[in-house]
């Protein structure tokens, strides 16, 4: 199978703002948040954009061809396993915890749990991502500091730059603002529970709605704070090209290139995801004639069957790759 191309979906959130538009997004009057790139989330199913597929959703793609897709690694996912998007937090999103896979079930009807990992594409001197609770915050501390409106008090904080990328196991209390603008790799769920909204007021006079009962519930009270990850070198790769190792989970494993040169398409044999957060290549193989370029913003799937495939970075671009497998 050739790379897949989707749709991309532009979702309005009272937090975002319009920079995705700086990403090749087309935008509606209004204010966007988020823009689903690759998804098989009832909320929004991709649609591929071109080529002899075009028009096919990914959840009818994955019902007939989940094995030429996800690869001979193991069994495929009964469904499409990731959701990829990039979001524009220009106000701060409310103190939120997703929960994990054996809460979703208890919780919820029909979602995932939500582990998720961000990479930071630009920050404002206002931005700010909360992450995790301050060491020895236990429950009850937690509850006096909901009703007393001061929850930030018990939150790990730190001002993101570009670069940073911050993994976000489910059960994480997080939030982010300010001014950033991320490319974010999650489980396929939309499970959130926001515990506090900054005492903000919603339209109408009334605050939004918490779900404090469930956040409580939901919290990993043995996480502690979240710091950006420390990159590891990928050791190996051709001349011209540099890689580092992000991000190892059971969902997903994230790596972030940046080469100068060109290089053959390492995942080969795995359902893989390629996000241009910046510069412009092209994608093409020798064998099917298949040649696409890439620019800033866009995102393609790999099948795990689709034949040799070779990034080249084009003239004067300096190129940076975000590579996502399936786990």
């Amino acid at each position: 199978m050739d790379p897949l191309v989707f749709d991309s979906y532009s979702r309005p959130q009272v937090w975002g703002h319009r920079r995705l538009a700086a990403l090749g997004k087309s935008l509606p009057p209004g204010t966007y948040g988020e823009a689903w790139e690759i998804s098989a989330h009832p909320h929004h199913v991709s649609q591929v954009a071109e080529g002899p597929l075009r028009d096919e959703l990914l959840t009818d793609l994955w019902k007939r061809h989940a094995r030429e897709l996800y690869g001979p690694q193991g069994r495929p996912p009964t469904s499409f396993p990731l959701l990829i998007k990039y979001l524009d937090c220009h106000e701060q999103l409310s103190v939120q915890v997703h929960p994990s896979d054996e809460i979703a079930a208890s919780l919820l009807s029909g979602e995932a749990g939500k582990t998720e990992a961000w990479v930071i594409l630009e920050a404002a001197p206002t931005a700010r991502i909360y992450a995790g609770l301050h060491s020895g915050v236990t429950p009850p501390l937690l509850e006096r500091h909901l009703q007393e409106g001061t929850v930030a008090e018990c939150l790990h904080s730190f001002v993101p730059r570009p670069g940073d990328c911050l993994f976000l196991p489910a059960g994480t209390v997080h939030a982010v603002g300010g001014g950033v603008l991320m490319a974010e790799v999650q489980q396929s769920s939309d499970a959130t529970f926001r515990l506090f909204d900054w005492n903000r007021v919603a339209s109408g006079g009334k605050p939004r709605e918490l779900h404090i009962a469930q956040s409580l519930e939901s919290i990993d009270w043995n996480a502690g704070p979240m710091n950006p990850i420390a990159p590891q070198p990928i050791e190996d790769l051709p001349a011209g090209v540099e890689g580092e190792a992000l991000v190892r989970c059971r969902y997903f494993e994230l790596d972030r290139f940046r080469p100068t040169a060109g290089f053959e398409q390492p995942y080969a044999g795995r359902l893989s995801i390629w996000l241009v957060l910046d510069g412009s290549l092209e994608l093409s193989s020798a064998t099917t004639g298949y040649r696409r370029t890439f620019r800033r913003g866009e995102t393609v799937l790999v099948p795990a069957t689709a034949a040799a495939l070779r990034w080249t970075p084009l003239a004067g671009a300096a190129a940076v790759l975000l590579g996502v497998r399936a786990a």
